[in-house]
C-alpha cells in the first residue's frame, strides 16, 4: 500500500467523522471535506511553509461562510466556521511537519565503488611500437648530443651576430664623436678640399668623354 495513499484516507475519514460529529447535512459535510482535501493538496504539492498554508485555509473557509454570490457562499455559520479552524489547528496543523516530511519525495543516492586502476586510461596498443623497433641507448644519445649542438651552434651564431652589431655600433659612435671633435675651421678645409677634388674629378671625366667622341 503506498503510504501517502494512507495518510489522505486517514486524514479525509477524520474530517468525515468530524463532521458527521457536529452533524453536518450533506452540502456542509461537502464542503468541509473540499476545504480539507484542497488544503492538504496545495500544502503538500507547493511545499508551503504552515503560515502560508494556514492563512490560505482561513481564505477558503471564509469563502464558505459568507454569503456573497457569485464569490463566496455562506455554507457554514459563524459558530461552525470557529469550530472547523479549532479542529484543523488542533489535528493538521499540530502535524503540519509530519505531513510535509511524508510527503516529500526522497532522493536515492547510488553509490558505486571504483578502483583507480579501473579508471586509468590504458594507450591504444595500435600506437605502441614493438620492443624491436625503439632506439638503443647510444642512439638516443647521440641523438641527445646533435641536438645539442644544433642548440650551441644557433647561440654561437647569436652571439657572433650580436657582437657585430655592437661593434659596429660602437663605430659609428666613435665616428660621430671623431666628426664632432674635429674644429670648425679644419672641416670647412677639408670640405673645401673634397669639393675641389669632386671637380677635378669632373673635368678629367668630360676630358675623356670628349676624346672618345672625337
Amino acid at each position: 500500500t503506498n503510504p501517502k495513499n494512507a495518510i489522505n484516507l486517514d486524514l479525509y475519514s477524520q474530517a468525515l467523522r468530524f463532521g458527521e460529529s457536529l452533524q453536518f447535512a450533506d452540502d456542509k459535510m461537502s464542503g468541509l471535506f473540499s476545504i480539507v482535501k484542497e488544503t492538504h493538496l496545495t500544502a503538500t504539492e507547493q511545499r508551503l511553509q504552515i503560515d502560508k498554508s494556514f492563512a490560505a485555509f482561513k481564505d477558503l473557509l471564509l469563502m464558505h461562510s459568507v454569503q456573497r454570490p457569485p464569490y463566496s457562499t455562506g455554507l457554514f455559520t459563524l459558530g461552525e466556521m470557529k469550530t472547523i479552524l479549532n479542529w484543523m489547528l488542533d489535528s493538521y496543523y499540530r502535524h503540519y511537519k509530519l505531513y510535509q516530511y511524508a510527503f516529500t519525495d526522497r532522493v536515492l543516492m547510488s553509490v558505486t565503488q571504483t578502483h583507480p586502476m579501473d579508471i586509468v586510461e590504458t594507450m591504444d596498443q595500435a600506437l605502441m611500437q614493438p620492443l624491436c623497433d625503439a632506439m638503443t641507448e647510444e642512439q638516443h644519445m647521440e641523438l641527445v648530443s646533435e641536438e645539442q649542438r644544433k642548440l650551441e651552434e644557433a647561440a654561437r651564431e647569436q652571439a657572433e651576430a650580436d657582437a657585430a652589431a655592437a661593434e659596429a655600433e660602437r663605430q659609428a659612435r666613435l665616428r660621430e664623436e671623431y666628426i664632432a671633435a674635429v674644429p670648425d675651421e679644419v672641416r670647412e678645409q677639408v670640405a673645401v678640399a673634397v669639393e675641389r677634388e669632386l671637380a677635378l674629378l669632373k673635368q678629367k671625366m668630360e676630358e675623356q668623354f670628349q676624346e672618345q667622341n672625337a
